[in-house]
């Protein structure tokens, strides 16, 4: 099994507003489990009204190959980064292995 894990920092340049943030996040991360099935929710500077951190996870198919895998999880923060309210400035993506129990 593989889990697919991303960071993605945005900037909301010129916010005020930290309910605005996290209304707009909050949608943002709705869209995300609906089109993807991925989790997302935002890990980091939840106080400042211009910046979001954002962790997604995502539990792979055995059936697919290590780079279908990438490519979904690319898949995932393109779509964040076409229809995002902020900026994205920082995008790391990593795929986890988990052995058979």
């Amino acid at each position: 099994m593989l889990i697919g894990v991303a960071r993605i920092v945005m900037d909301f340049y010129g916010n005020d507003d930290a309910t605005k943030k996290r209304r707009l996040l909050a949608k943002l991360c709705e869209d995300l489990r609906k089109k993807f099935n991925a989790s997302a929710m935002e890990v980091a500077d939840l106080d400042d009204p211009e910046r979001c951190v954002v962790g997604i996870a995502a539990v792979i198919p055995e059936a697919w190959m290590e780079r279908e895998a990438h490519e979904f999880m690319k898949r995932v923060c393109a779509e964040i980064d076409r229809t995002s309210f902020a900026r994205v400035t920082v995008e790391d993506i990593d795929l986890l292995s988990h052995g058979e129990i």
